[in-house]
């Protein structure tokens, strides 16, 4: 695939004002938790993916072992956890954690699911913040699992970068809909501001980094605090396929419910544009069709606006191997991360 032509700024206004609708795939986020993602139901059209209307980088695909490439190529498109876990796995051999500081299961709200791992560099010095919110179809997911280095491997890397690393869980859907997310991020960063630098982190470095519904969540949040007139108070936000625009059809009615009419008061799009929050948004080759059409929305949103964007389009890689990927050889999705939370780093 190459990179998408540039259509003009009145097409880009013209596809942000049709409605997002698209078929919606199971999402799941680790391998080892038994219950599976919520399946997302059909829409009665075809997804359309418009035109991007700015320059998207590529990756590195050739810091992809070449074994490693040609098994995901094998692998495609669909789901297969197992499969693509095991590619990953022997890159995190029993004790990979041992040179790092570690706190599990922090609480930064009042919910069950309000827990958190840090992680950081043992060195006793304030580092900037990178917080990971997993994926799950809104409704599964986990920050880390028994028997899986998946997804300790997030921040087990950033911690390796010399930066202090956040896992969260937060409150499933159908139990806990819009704005829970909401909700469980304003505690979060009420927590961060409290408490992250007795962890070694600097509270007035934060990233936000989603892969699939933690994107949306974070979406969500920026978008809630351009509402309220507040500044996001995080240094830049990075966004892994993930969905961010709501239209006619409902787009995962679990957690954003089924009536569209209540769409335009969730829909995050209209708000996350005007974030004072630098913005990093990637998506994968073997990526379902969804997640190409809300890159494509999001990224012609910033360009009507005049609002920049970091991009990446993950050659050769899927929805599961993209994060998978995080802590080993393969730095093309981590390389561009990090010169992201570099520069946002050295701005602040």
């Amino acid at each position: 695939m190459t990179k998408y032509s540039v259509t003009t700024c009145a097409l880009a206004a013209a596809l942000l004002l049709a409605a997002c609708s698209g078929k919606k795939e199971e999402v799941a986020a680790t391998p080892a938790p038994p219950a599976a993602a919520p399946t997302a139901r059909p829409a009665a059209a075809p997804i359309v993916i418009p035109a991007v209307t700015m320059e998207v980088k590529q990756s590195n695909v050739a810091s992809i072992p070449a074994e490693v490439a040609d098994k995901l190529k094998a692998i495609g498109a669909k789901n297969d956890i197992a499969g693509t876990a095991a590619l990953y796995t022997p890159s995190f051999p029993e004790g990979y954690l041992s040179k790092l500081n570690v706190t599990r299961d922090v609480h930064y709200g009042p919910a069950e699911r309000n827990i958190l791992d840090v992680m950081a560099p043992k060195d006793g010095a304030k580092h900037p913040v990178i917080v990971f919110v997993h994926g799950g179809g809104f409704g599964a997911g986990n920050k880390s699992a028994a028997n899986s280095p998946f997804y300790d491997n997030i921040p087990y890397w950033i911690a390796t970068k010399g930066l202090v690393g956040v896992n969260i869980n937060y409150r499933y859907a159908p139990a806990s809909k819009w704005p829970a997310g909401i909700e469980d991020m304003n505690n979060l960063m009420s927590w961060l501001k409290a408490n992250v630098a007795q962890y070694g982190g600097d509270p007035n470095q934060l990233f936000f980094w989603g892969k699939s519904t933690g994107s949306s969540h974070i979406a969500d949040y920026l978008a809630d605090r351009v509402k309220q007139g507040k500044p996001s108070e995080i240094s830049g936000a990075i966004f892994t396929s993930g969905s961010y625009a709501l239209g006619d059809t409902p787009l995962w009615a679990n957690y954003y419910g089924d009536d569209v009419s209540q769409y335009p008061e969730r829909n995050a799009l209209p708000n996350l544009v005007k974030t004072d929050a630098p913005l990093m948004a990637t998506y994968a080759e073997f990526d379902g069709d969804q997640y190409k059409q809300q890159f494509a929305l999001l990224a012609n949103a910033l360009t009507a606006a005049g609002k920049p964007l970091d991009t990446l389009y993950l050659l050769n890689h899927s929805h599961m191997s993209e994060t998978y990927a995080v802590g080993t050889d393969d730095d093309s999705l981590t390389g561009p991360v990090l010169d992201f939370v570099t520069r946002h780093s050295a701005a602040k």
